[in-house]
C-alpha cells in the first residue's frame, strides 16, 4: 500500500498479510443545496452548530433526520419542518411505527411536507456565519425561510480516493458500499471491510465484523460452525424509542406469506399502567404455526426490549414458546405474553374478525358440546334446536336483544358493543343487524342441512339450562 501523509511528507509504503478496509461512511450532498452557505449542515458537520437553530428545515425524512429534528425541537427551535421528497418516513419501518412516529412528531409542533423536492436554496441579504438567513424554494412553490437546513438525505460509502478502483475484483455497489460476504471478505486476496463502508451503519454492527472477520483469518476455524444472527435488532432514538427486528407486516404482505398481526399497548402491562408512557408492541407471525417473523416496538425503552424479539425471531421461536417464558414482575417484558397469548387466540380463531366475539361464540359452542356429549350426540346435529332458543318469538333471525338476553341465561354478562361485534361476527357484515339461520350455523362451520337428530329436548336443555 503506498499512502501520502496528511501533514504533507513524502508518500509511503507498506506490506501487509491481511488488510481490512473501515473508512466509513460520508453524507451525501445532492443539489440544489449549495453547503457553502452559511447555517447549512449535513449529517458529517451538524456536530459543529453552536447555537440552537430558531426556524430549522430538515431535507430527508429518514432515520438522522428524525433525531436531529428531535433533538432540536426539544432544546427550543421555533418551528421545524422536515421535507422529504418520498410519501413515507424513515421507509424500512413497519407503517405501524411509521404512523406513531409522525403522530407524536406532529404533536410536539414538527411539520412534515411530504413528496415534495427543493428548487432552490439561497442565503437572503445581510446572511452571516453569526446571523443566518436562507431560503428554500419547494417544487410545489412554497417558500421556507430558515436559519438552519441539515440535509440528511442518508450516506454511502467513503470509498473514493482511496485507490481500492485499482484492486482487480474488488466490487463496490449502491451507495459505494463494498460488497462483501458473511465473513466481511471482498473475494480479493486477503482484503476484508467492516463497517459503515460495507452498510453496517451502527458502531455495534462494525465491531461486530471486525471481529468475525478477525476470526477468520486468524481463529481456529470454529467462526465458520458458528450461526449468523437473522434478524439484527435497530433502533431509532426519537422520542420515545422506536425499534424493531425481523420483518414488516408490508414485507410479509409483499411475500405472500400467510401471516397474521397482534398490537398491544403499553397501557395493557401493570408497568404501562403505572407510568402512562405512550408506546405499544406489534407481532408479525404465521398465521398457522405462530412463528415469529417480525417484531415492531414504539415507547420508552424499545431500543432495549427489542432485544428479547429480535432473539426469538432469529430463533425460530413461536408464539407458544414465549407464552413459557415467565417474565420479571411489572416489566414491559410483559407486552410480549400478552402479544403472543392474543396471537395465540387469533390462530385458534383463524379467520375471526373480531377476537373477543369470536371467544364468545366458542363459549356457546362448549356450551353445547357439553350438552351433546351426555347425550350422546354430534353439535351439528342440535344446532336448529339451539338456533329456536336463541330466536325466542320464532321469526327466522336472532337479532341483538334476543343474543343479549340467551346468552345472560347462559351466564354470560356483555355489552352492547360486544353483541354487536357478535351479530358481525356471525354476519360477515356491519350492514346486517340480525343473525340468519345460515348465519347461526355457519358460525359453528355447518353447512345449510338439517339432519335427522329424532326427538330433540326443548331447547333450554340444548344449551344447558333448566
Amino acid at each position: 500500500i503506498e499512502f501520502s501523509p496528511a501533514d504533507g511528507s513524502q508518500p509511503k509504503s507498506f506490506s501487509f498479510d491481511v488488510i481490512v478496509i473501515a473508512t466509513g461512511s460520508k453524507a451525501n450532498r445532492f443539489p440544489p443545496v449549495d453547503f457553502g452557505l452559511p447555517g447549512v449542515y449535513d449529517s458529517d458537520t451538524i456536530w459543529a452548530i453552536d447555537r440552537i437553530p430558531k426556524h430549522l428545515v430538515v431535507q430527508g425524512a429518514g432515520i438522522i433526520g428524525l433525531e436531529y429534528a428531535l433533538i432540536f425541537k426539544k432544546l427550543g427551535a421555533e418551528s421545524i419542518t422536515i421535507v422529504e421528497v418520498f410519501d413515507k418516513v424513515v421507509p424500512m419501518l413497519d407503517g405501524a411505527l411509521q404512523d406513531a412516529c409522525k403522530r407524536t412528531m406532529t404533536d410536539v409542533g414538527i411539520e412534515f411536507v411530504m413528496k415534495t423536492k427543493f428548487t432552490k436554496v439561497e442565503s437572503l441579504s445581510g446572511s452571516s456565519p453569526e446571523d443566518p438567513k436562507i431560503r428554500i424554494t419547494l417544487d410545489s412553490g412554497r417558500v421556507l425561510d430558515c436559519d438552519t437546513l441539515l440535509s440528511a438525505t442518508g450516506r454511502s460509502g467513503t470509498t473514493k480516493g482511496i485507490g481500492i478502483e485499482n484492486v482487480e475484483g474488488l466490487k463496490t455497489g449502491r451507495g459505494g458500499f463494498i460488497q462483501v460476504d458473511d465473513d466481511c471478505y471482498t473475494g480479493v486476496g486477503q482484503v476484508y471491510a467492516v463497517g459503515d463502508v460495507v452498510g453496517g451503519n451502527l458502531a455495534t454492527i462494525g465491531q461486530a465484523q471486525a471481529v468475525r472477520a478477525m476470526r477468520t483469518v486468524y481463529g481456529s476455524g470454529l467462526v465458520k460452525k458458528e450461526r449468523g444472527i437473522c434478524a439484527k435488532p435497530f433502533g431509532i432514538w426519537t422520542i420515545p424509542e422506536i425499534a424493531w427486528a425481523g420483518i414488516t407486516e408490508e414485507k410479509a404482505k409483499e411475500d405472500g406469506i400467510n401471516f397474521g398481526t397482534v398490537t398491544v399497548d403499553f397501557s395493557r402491562s401493570v408497568r404501562g399502567c403505572v407510568s402512562q408512557e405512550d408506546g405499544f408492541l406489534k407481532l408479525v407471525y404465521h398465521a398457522e404455526s405462530g412463528k415469529l417473523l417480525g417484531v415492531h416496538m414504539f415507547g420508552e425503552n424499545s431500543c432495549d426490549l427489542i432485544n428479547f424479539g429480535a432473539e426469538a425471531v432469529c430463533d425460530g421461536d413461536t408464539v407458544y414458546d414465549v407464552l413459557q417464558f415467565v417474565f420479571p414482575a411489572v416489566t414491559y417484558h410483559e407486552l410480549y405474553y400478552l402479544a403472543a397469548w392474543e396471537a395465540k387466540q387469533k390462530i385458534m380463531h383463524r379467520g375471526a374478525k373480531n377476537l373477543k366475539a369470536a371467544t364468545t361464540w366458542q363459549r356457546v359452542e362448549i356450551a353445547l358440546q357439553s350438552y351433546c356429549s351426555e347425550q350422546g350426540k354430534a353439535v351439528k346435529d342440535v344446532l336448529h334446536v339451539a338456533f329456536k332458543y336463541f330466536d325466542a318469538d320464532s321469526s327466522g333471525f336472532i337479532t341483538p336483544d334476543q343474543l343479549r338476553q340467551a346468552l345472560q341465561g347462559l351466564g354470560m354478562q356483555i355489552s352492547d358493543a360486544d353483541v354487536t361485534d357478535m351479530v358481525v361476527e356471525a354476519t360477515g357484515s356491519a350492514d346486517d343487524k340480525n343473525i340468519e339461520y345460515e348465519d347461526f350455523l355457519g358460525i359453528f362451520n355447518v353447512e345449510v342441512q338439517r339432519a335427522d337428530a329424532g326427538p330433540m329436548p326443548e331447547a333450554s336443555r340444548v344449551v344447558g339450562l333448566q
